[in-house]
């Protein structure tokens, strides 16, 4: 990945903090200064004057860093829509939901959101082994009997567990009311799939041989059956619980690579795959607010496969990393294709709806260094989206999923075996072609020496049965412990 320049709010932070240590640590000095002289001195003039220039200066600082942050974002996508931006900020303003402080009503019975975690309130660690898995084994038991017992909508199962951000709405029926609505909006959203396949068909094709395509097709074609067009938020929970794996396991064998000696060149990769990581991460959390995982049949698909793929993209990676960072950049670029198709079918139905809590508080926090690093394709702060409806959550999204497009893209260019994938197909087959051979010869030796036998009078059940002569022999010597 190429080098990029230092990260501006980085420097802040530092600024920040520097800032605050010495503005004690010179408050500390002034008042043992005044307390020995008696009063304050021409110096002590001198340095609040000092101060007061100090501070004036960086919060000039933090307005032309946000100045320059609008400016470059704005460069670089520049907003050709701005008319019809206009009229879809009216349209939501006018809609019931503009106001609305409450989420979908849908959350991870077991999790929660971070960004509900305070001082008061901290993360704390997770119990041992045996007790968070009886724990959540009982939970995912009573999911699963939960329809045979008439109750297909309790919590864990499809219902949702109402969470409340204001303390003004906490326990009042209009909340409750709201929520419904917001899901029952959610329900008529849909998804085609022959339309996502033609957005695929009519861009350009990633590159890659057919050992990598093969299962590509075969995954895609696994969630076109099994989440149908009227489940959209359902398939992109399962997608977005798979796509973390990817960067789980390039940063474990990295990391592997790393101890035992063999590679420590690119070890600034392991960041910029965390950042992905990250990236997914929120996006996963976005789809369970909206009652992606809702379903435990979804639940245990999803956390299976997701397993599956870790394991598989571990050994792929030691075949080569560069396919397995091409197979990650055919599941993004359909990502794309899927998210696009996803926003412009629900155009008008999205734009009504509010971004959930977690989407805004990603988007548009004021720390956004893991969210630039990595888009290794772009200049630093020039993508700050603005996120306030659904339909302005999904482009993000969408957005997001082709920057990792490009970053896995860049991860194979050092590699000179994907520079033609003519001959990754040519030496695939020559590979497959030598295991069948060397099979098939097997096969042919074996039936031409049991033929031969038979041909000169000894039946081969004679010779290699259990009473025949190889098992006599073998008897002469069953005092051997491996016999």
């Amino acid at each position: 990945t190429r080098r990029r320049r230092g990260h501006p709010f980085i420097t802040l932070a530092a600024s920040k903090h520097s800032s605050s240590s010495s503005s004690d640590a010179f408050s500390s000095a002034r008042d043992a200064r005044s307390s020995t002289s008696g009063g304050p001195t021409p110096a002590d003039a001198e340095l609040e004057a000092l101060a007061a220039r100090r501070d004036a200066a960086k919060a000039a600082a933090e307005a032309a860093q946000k100045a320059y942050v609008r400016a470059l974002a704005a460069s670089v996508s520049p907003s050709a829509d701005s008319k019809s931006m206009d009229e879809a900020t009216e349209r939501f303003n006018a809609s019931p939901f503009a106001d609305c402080a409450c989420e979908y009503g849908f959350i991870q019975s077991n999790a929660g959101l971070y960004i509900d975690l305070s001082k008061n309130r901290p993360p704390g660690v997770p119990k041992n082994v045996l007790a968070i898995a009886t724990e959540n084994f009982a939970r995912e038991f009573a999911a699963l009997r939960a329809p045979t017992r008439g109750d297909e909508n309790a919590p864990g199962n499809g219902g949702p567990v109402i969470l409340i951000p204001s303390e003004a709405w906490r326990g009042t029926e209009t909340q409750a009311e709201i929520a419904s609505e917001l899901r029952d909006q959610l329900a008529t959203l849909t998804l085609s799939n022959a339309a996502i396949w033609e957005r695929e068909r009519s861009r350009t094709e990633v590159p890659a041989p057919w050992i990598i395509k093969a299962p590509y097709f075969a995954l895609c074609t696994f969630l076109d059956l099994v989440f149908p067009e009227d489940r959209p938020i359902q398939r992109f929970w399962f997608l977005e619980s798979v796509a973390r794996m990817p960067y789980f396991s390039y940063n474990t064998m990295l990391t592997l690579y790393e101890l035992l000696g063999w590679w420590r060149r690119s070890s600034e990769l392991r960041r910029v795959h965390f950042a992905e990581e990250w990236n997914e991460y929120h996006h996963l959390l976005i789809m369970e607010s909206l009652g992606g995982d809702a379903l435990w049949r979804d639940r245990f698909l999803a956390q299976h496969a997701a397993l599956a793929y870790y394991l598989v993209l571990i050994a792929l990676w030691l075949i080569s990393p560069a396919l397995a960072y091409n197979f990650s950049e055919l599941i993004e670029a359909h990502a794309v294709d899927t998210y696009a198709q996803f926003a412009d079918e629900n155009k008008e139905k999205l734009r009504t709806l509010p971004a959930p809590r977690i989407a805004r508080a990603y988007y548009e926090n004021d720390d956004m260094y893991l969210f630039d690093e990595f888009q290794t394709a772009r200049p630093r702060s020039s993508r700050r989206p603005r996120v306030r409806t659904l339909h302005d959550t999904f482009c993000a999204i969408r957005d997001d999923e082709n920057e990792h497009v490009a970053t896995m893209k860049e991860c194979q260019m050092e590699d000179s075996a994907m520079a033609d994938v003519n001959k990754v197909n040519v030496g695939t087959a020559v590979a497959l072609l030598f295991i069948a051979v060397n099979a098939w010869a097997s096969r042919v030796a074996q039936t031409a020496g049991i033929d031969a036998l038979e041909m000169d009078g000894v039946d081969a059940g004679e010779m290699f049965g259990e009473e025949g002569l190889f098992a006599g022999i073998l008897r002469l010597f069953s005092f051997l412990p491996f016999l």
